[in-house]
């Protein structure tokens, strides 16, 4: 099976800094561009489904892409924007004053941040991961694995699921840049899987 993710379009909080969280916030003009923009450009990609976060501004863009590609479009709350709790609505200044420490150290190091109501990167890359193995599963048990899928969704999740596929730490987090309507694949490998095989290629090099 295979996987792309891509981040929604542009709505007014991405402009202005502002946590939008689980609003249903809609794409601005812009945003309904890029959607349009990334319609054309995975064109190419041979996509067969398209799911979507069920947030309006992830819904927006699934719904432009599915209709310039003929795609059908199923909603999954396992790829929601990540839960900021008390940070919902709140613009980058208003939490530096309200939350100095807590701003420091999600700057710093992301993945210890722990906050009531909201959740941690590690608890969020839980429920994308689970949800990715368990739509692979029913690949492999309907026999279709070969399937390509689309998922619209928005920065957090794109970043943590990066981070998964890629063997990087999740402090990483802030080092993953992902911009509006940006297409990113990602391969779900079982690490123990991969582990294995790299243990056989080094056994095949050194009975050379």
């Amino acid at each position: 099976m295979n996987w792309y993710f891509i981040r929604h379009g542009q709505i007014n909080s991405n402009l202005n800094k502002v946590y939008s969280g689980r609003s249903d916030e809609p794409l601005n003009a812009e945003g309904q561009e890029q959607a349009y923009w990334a319609a054309e450009r995975i064109k190419s990609k041979m996509i067969d489904r398209i799911i979507s976060s069920p947030l309006a501004r992830a819904g927006q863009t699934a719904n432009i892409i599915a209709s310039r590609n003929d795609l059908k479009i199923t909603y999954d709350p396992a790829f929601n924007e990540m839960r900021f709790g008390a940070w919902e609505g709140k613009s980058e200044h208003a939490i530096q004053q309200q939350y100095p420490l807590e701003w420091q150290l999600w700057n710093t190091s992301p993945h210890l941040l722990k906050m009531r109501g909201r959740e941690t990167l590690q608890q969020l890359q839980d429920r994308v991961v689970k949800r990715m193995h368990k739509i692979a599963l029913e690949g492999v048990r309907e026999q279709n694995t070969n399937q390509t899928i689309l998922v619209v969704t928005h920065v957090a999740v794109i970043r943590v699921a990066l981070l998964y596929a890629q063997q990087r730490p999740l402090s990483e987090y802030k080092s993953v840049a992902v911009d509006n309507c940006q297409l990113f694949p990602v391969s779900l490998i079982s690490h123990g899987l991969q582990k294995a095989r790299m243990q056989c290629k080094a056994l095949r090099e050194i009975a050379r």
